[in-house]
């Protein structure tokens, strides 16, 4: 039990592959099945079986998520019977997790928990076998410090100086020196921009939304906080998107196996708020 619990703890930190906005609510099975008889499932309870069962597999998944992130988790089972739970079969799952750094995205708060009634996943030769559709919401809410803290941390500014516009041998501009701010329900962002027309780096400073667009978090009404750098505001909008530091904070979510739908994302004061889904398809196998 050990490993299957392992195993799904970590697919629900683990999705990637945007898709398009859909109810996927239809695609939870409606009934349950294969459960144990109804009088085993009262001997559980009763005995206090199943309550002992979800508190040991509660604390088995909370230590093996904090071995692979190196954070403290909070975790929520709930389960038929102790034999159904064994057997992969349970109600509920939800992990929530407050100011956390997982592989320098920092996050204020992350919880996730299944949108079905019944899920169920069997181990098969060290793997997980999802024998149903496993579907989660996802809610993540990020400070403005906890922003600043990811867009300046190794792993994003790695990503930004990857980025130039070059042609014909030619590098037009490079970026470098990424800043960010949320504040007045507003996206801040500075960037430093290198170019063979100035001796200097020139500060580009953006004032943006954001929205969902097909599953996506996307910047847009950008415009200029310091008009007198001259500069065409498409292209700042494309390359925004293309270091958009939201979508580096939900890069946490990554597998091959599973998708991730953005479904909602607001700035309210200091702090963006996202909604999402993770699907997880009906006989997927995860090692």
């Amino acid at each position: 039990m050990k490993k299957l619990l392992l195993l799904l703890s970590l697919m629900v930190l683990c999705s990637a592959q945007a898709f398009a906005a859909c109810d996927y609510s239809t695609m939870c099975q409606p009934k349950a099945y294969d459960l144990s008889s109804r009088g085993c499932q009262i001997t559980s309870n009763i005995t206090g079986a199943t309550f002992l069962a979800e508190k040991i597999a509660q604390s088995i998944i909370k230590k093996e998520l904090k071995k692979a992130t190196r954070e403290r988790f909070k975790v929520e089972l709930k389960s038929y019977s102790a034999q159904d739970l064994l057997n992969g079969r349970f109600k509920s799952l939800k992990i929530s997790g407050k100011n956390l750094d997982i592989d320098d995205a920092y996050l204020t708060s992350f919880e996730a928990k299944t949108l079905c009634d019944f899920n169920y996943v069997e181990l098969v030769n060290n793997s997980i076998k999802f024998k149903e559709n496993l579907l989660m919401g996802v809610s993540i809410q990020i400070s403005d410090t906890d922003l600043r803290r990811t867009v300046q941390s190794a792993g994003y500014l790695d990503k930004l100086n990857k980025i130039s516009l070059s042609a014909m041998g030619m590098t037009f501009f490079k970026l470098s020196g990424a800043d960010v701010q949320i504040k007045n329900n507003k996206l801040y962002f500075t960037v430093k921009l290198t170019s063979p027309l100035s001796a200097k780096p020139i500060p580009i400073v953006v004032r943006a939304d954001l929205k969902v667009q097909d599953g996506d978090i996307v910047i847009t009404k950008v415009d200029l906080v310091n008009l007198y750098t001259v500069v065409d505001l498409s292209k700042v909008t494309y390359l925004l998107n293309a270091l958009n530091p939201l979508t580096f904070s939900t890069d946490i979510l990554n597998n091959k196996n599973s998708k991730m739908n953005i479904n909602s994302v607001d700035i309210i004061g200091d702090r963006i708020f996202l909604t999402g889904t993770i699907f997880i398809p009906k006989n997927s196998c995860s090692k």
